[in-house]
């Protein structure tokens, strides 16, 4: 049998990477998710984060270092072409639910509730909450 495969939005790792205000609240949802999981983020994800890491002066080192805990996920122009036709008003969320579709994820976990409410019509996307 094949992990079960859980797709990370962008806010979690900039919340876990930069230790932001919402970190024990991001750690908490990626420490309760199930022991044989497999947790993925999409390569729009991975561009996101080193942007922040390069425009902010952080070294790159350790973005990379933290990046490799997390299967990172390939886009391509099905995706493009599904985020195009199903956009709700944020484009890099529909990207990212195009992605989590495509593989076929079990949901998209997320601090972000835009994206519940935006997105959680095509494909199940549960919220960290307190």
């Amino acid at each position: 049998m094949t992990d079960e495969l859980i797709f990370i939005d962008t806010n979690i790792l900039m919340e876990l990477l930069f230790r932001r205000s919402n970190y024990d609240l991001a750690m908490n949802g990626i420490m309760s998710l199930r022991k044989n999981c497999t947790v993925c983020v999409s390569i729009v994800s991975l561009a996101t984060v080193l942007y922040f890491v390069e425009s902010q002066g952080f070294d790159k080192k350790i973005a990379h270092n933290f990046m490799k805990g997390y299967k990172i996920l390939d886009m391509n122009n099905d995706d493009y072409i599904w985020a195009e036709k199903n956009d709700q008003g944020d484009f890099e969320d529909a990207l990212q639910t195009a992605c989590a579709r495509r593989y076929k994820c079990s949901y998209i976990l997320t601090l972000d509730k835009k994206f519940a409410k935006m997105y959680g019509k095509f494909f199940p996307v549960h919220m960290i909450t307190q």
